[in-house]
């Protein structure tokens, strides 16, 4: 059975819950592999992500019709390239909207792609709500919920956001030391350079790169999995 391609969709409903760290942190992880990512930035009037990767990102709109069939092309490209996807806030209802209509989840399954969505969660309203509205219109969506904990709200309320079968337990995002979180966002600093580098393996720096790196990785092997029990079951 083939690997399928992921396509990594990265949300929320609010400003500043860390998407754009979400995005950059998985597309380092999967460049770490060896499996470099296509990015794309989808925040209209503040694009970050393109700061950080400028090679790999290309900035992306959907208010036009035909900006939104480009867009989508690229996702649906059958070339085997990962694709990591920032979606800002004022899109999220557009974006899903748009996904809902063409019926992207079946065409990209169709072409051996798999989308899931990583949902950034805590006890906001529009959160809650942004939240269901995804889990009710899409069955066959991996839903996974990214714990910040640089945000206290998120903490309290991880019960709360149990994940799609297929998408599973949330992911967790540990928190940064201010002085750290000032270095990582200037767009030089790499943590796949980092992973693969560092020569003491006791910073902060280099644990919390390795902890969100397993995060993805375990992610990953629950998303094969769930690709691979439909075969493990006829098999058996």
């Amino acid at each position: 059975m083939e690997r399928r391609t992921p396509i990594f969709i990265i949300a929320s409903r609010r400003p500043r819950v860390g998407k754009t760290l979400l995005a950059r942190t998985l597309a380092e992880f999967l460049r770490s592999e060896d499996r470099p990512a296509a990015a794309f930035d989808c925040n209209p009037g503040e694009f970050a992500l393109v700061d950080y990767l400028p090679g790999d990102t290309a900035v992306a709109d959907i208010t036009e019709t035909k900006d939104q069939i480009t867009l989508f092309d690229q996702f649906l490209a059958e070339d085997r390239v990962p694709k990591v996807v920032d979606v800002g806030h004022s899109l999220f209802d557009k974006f899903f909207t748009v996904i809902q209509q063409i019926g992207f989840v079946e065409e990209a399954r169709q072409r051996g792609a798999t989308p899931v969505v990583l949902f950034l969660a805590d006890g906001d309203r529009r959160s809650r709500q942004g939240y269901a509205v995804l889990r009710d219109r899409f069955a066959h969506l991996p839903i996974v919920p990214v714990i910040n904990e640089a945000l206290p709200q998120a903490i309290r309320f991880r019960d709360d956001f149990l994940g799609t079968r297929t998408g599973g337990a949330p992911l967790t995002i540990p928190a940064l030391s201010p002085v750290i979180k000032g270095v990582i966002e200037r767009p030089s600093f790499s943590f796949a350079a980092l992973a693969v580098t560092a020569s003491d393996t006791t910073t902060e720096f280099y644990g919390w790169t390795r902890r969100v790196f397993l995060e993805y990785r375990e992610l990953e092997l629950r998303l094969l999995l769930a690709e691979l029990r439909p075969a493990l079951k006829f098999s058996a």
